[in-house]
């Protein structure tokens, strides 16, 4: 049996690619730097989720 890409659902693996898109998006429009910071942590957060569920093919 093929060992799987992910430990994460279809469903759940595209919330959090969808939820760094956005957030991407967001990033590019702020200019007051808490909230730059603020939303570069979540960012950082979101991609390290994927990357702690991701297995290398």
């Amino acid at each position: 049996m093929p060992r799987p890409t992910s430990t994460l659902s279809d469903t759940a693996r595209f919330a959090l690619v969808t939820h760094i898109e956005e957030l991407k998006a967001e990033l590019s429009s702020l200019s007051c730097p808490r909230e730059r910071r603020e939303t570069q942590a979540q960012l950082k957060a979101a991609q390290a989720a994927i990357d702690v569920h991701s297995t290398e093919a």
